[in-house]
């Protein structure tokens, strides 16, 4: 659990790896979708 620190807000960190999918690791945010109560998004970034 991790705290926004423009909003304030809590949201989950999240890392994954796995050989399966390469040498690198993926690295997103679970959060609550605004005004949708019990609704979250994933927000990732790939890096290349």
């Amino acid at each position: 659990m991790r705290k926004a620190k423009a909003s304030g807000r809590d949201y989950i960190s999240i890392t994954l790896a796995d050989p399966q999918i390469g040498p690198r690791k993926i690295y997103a945010n679970l959060a609550p979708v605004k005004g949708k109560k019990g609704r979250h998004v994933i927000l990732w970034n790939p890096r290349d």
